[in-house]
């Protein structure tokens, strides 16, 4: 009785390389919105009915927007207390978060503008204002899940090591270690005082989420035996190693794109 042997890892040493792809477009899809960039006074106002998320116009602390024909004045400095006028009639005013490197972001009482002339926002300033966490959190485990169906379906066995195997290893440990600091400087407004500081605590705070996809690699494209131990293990690696990643990595962007806490 003979067993065959692949020689050939297949396509599953391809999967560990995709996470650092996937987080550095992530950075690039990001970079244009992120709420950082902001260079006014003022980054978002809610009210019970609406919210205004441009058109602001600022000198020092005070801001002005136009709403349905009058107009809104709000004095919002960082270190200033909230303040808000509509039409002359003061209005309610308190800060909903401080973003810290980036602006403020005030709730108001309600204006009493119709629904038909009051602004809108895209829809997706609210994902990245207020869901942000959610779809991080939840991209993480769902991408943790898929990846780990992908490998154990990608498994074959018994087969020899790729040929490149310590070399692919400890290439995807590298490029899984720095990708995190090249998409925070995508990501990082020009001009960033802490831009330095972000770059310099990406690799740490991925040191361990970084280790775990160099080993899943390590497994990906070295000797496997075919048993469903191996495909079980391996898969419950991809699914461990993509989790910690994605999560460190979008965190480090978050942080320095100015999301809000």
């Amino acid at each position: 009785m003979t067993t065959a042997i692949r020689i050939s890892a297949g396509p599953a040493r391809l999967l560990p390389p995709v996470l650092p792809v996937l987080l550095l477009l992530l950075a690039v899809l990001l970079a244009p919105v992120a709420p950082g960039k902001e260079t006014g006074v003022l980054y978002r106002v809610d009210t019970p009915e609406f919210a205004i998320v441009d058109g602001f116009s600022c000198a020092g602390s005070m801001c002005s927007v136009d709403v349905a024909g009058r107009v809104l004045s709000i004095r919002a400095g960082v270190f200033e207390p909230c303040l808000a006028t509509y039409d002359g009639r003061p209005v309610g005013c308190r800060p909903a978060t401080e973003y810290g490197p980036a602006e403020p972001w005030v709730l108001l009482d309600s204006l009493g503008v119709p629904p038909d002339q009051a602004p809108s926002a895209p829809w997706w300033r609210d994902a990245i204002d207020r869901q942000w966490a959610l779809w991080w959190i939840g991209g993480a485990l769902v991408l943790a899940l898929v990846m780990g169906l992908v490998t154990a379906s990608l498994y074959r066995g018994p087969r020899l090591p790729h040929g490149d195997h310590l070399r692919h290893t400890i290439l995807t440990g590298v490029v899984a270690w720095l990708a995190p600091a090249a998409a925070v400087l995508v990501a990082e407004p020009e001009g960033r005082a802490s831009m330095v500081g972000f770059v310099l605590l990406a690799p740490h705070v991925v040191l361990l989420p970084a280790a775990l996809v160099m080993w899943w690699q390590h497994l990906a494209s070295g000797p496997q035996s075919g048993r469903l131990r191996g495909r079980l293990g391996q898969a419950a690696v991809a699914s461990l190693a993509t989790a910690l990643y994605v999560l460190g990595g979008v965190l480090c962007l978050a942080m320095a794109a100015g999301l809000p806490d």
